[in-house]
């Protein structure tokens, strides 16, 4: 009987480990040839973030050795436009106003992410653009679970996020 139980314990540590791995696998990466691993990127935050995400993305980013810029350290600048023209007849004029927020990197990563009734993470969707080429998108990167497998914690899935981004993976 007791052979029986260690048995049935043996088993029940190896298909948790085994589920734990596959939805690991659930994390996706995409990089394009453009993304350069060693240019600065800025991590930009959530309004609401209760799983603090966001903070362990930029954590993992530092320890696989990208260069993070903090979004505390973007200039955000008011700006007013006056731009008056004359004509023979006429002066037209247009007044504009607009808040314009520096961000002192070429990347920005921007994530947006579910949680379901446990504060467990469901969904993560996020995207880095590059800013000095128009706003390119040069990596994507998600992950997705259900309820069946078991919950990941967001520093998990970041870390392989930050991992898979550090290999450049296609």
């Amino acid at each position: 009987m007791e052979m029986k139980k260690i048995f049935i314990f043996f088993t029940l540590i190896c298909l948790t480990s085994s589920t734990r791995a596959q939805s690991l696998k659930r994390v996706k990466v995409f990089c394009t040839d453009n993304f350069n691993i060693k240019a600065a990127i800025t991590v930009t935050r959530l309004s609401n973030d209760p799983l603090l995400v966001v903070d362990a993305l930029k954590n993992n980013l530092v320890e696989s050795g990208f260069k993070v810029i903090s979004e505390k350290v973007a200039k955000e600048i008011i700006e007013l436009s006056n731009k008056g023209a004359v004509t023979d007849s006429s002066f037209k004029q247009e007044i504009s106003l607009g808040k314009t927020t520096y961000i002192k990197s070429v990347y920005v990563a921007t994530i947006t992410y579910a949680w379901n009734e446990y504060n467990a993470l469901i969904d993560l969707q996020g995207q880095i653009v590059d800013l000095a080429s128009d706003g390119e998108i040069v990596a994507t990167f998600s992950f997705h679970q259900s309820g069946a497998v078991p919950v990941r914690k967001p520093l998990e899935i970041t870390k392989i996020i930050a991992e898979k981004l550090k290999q450049k993976v296609k």
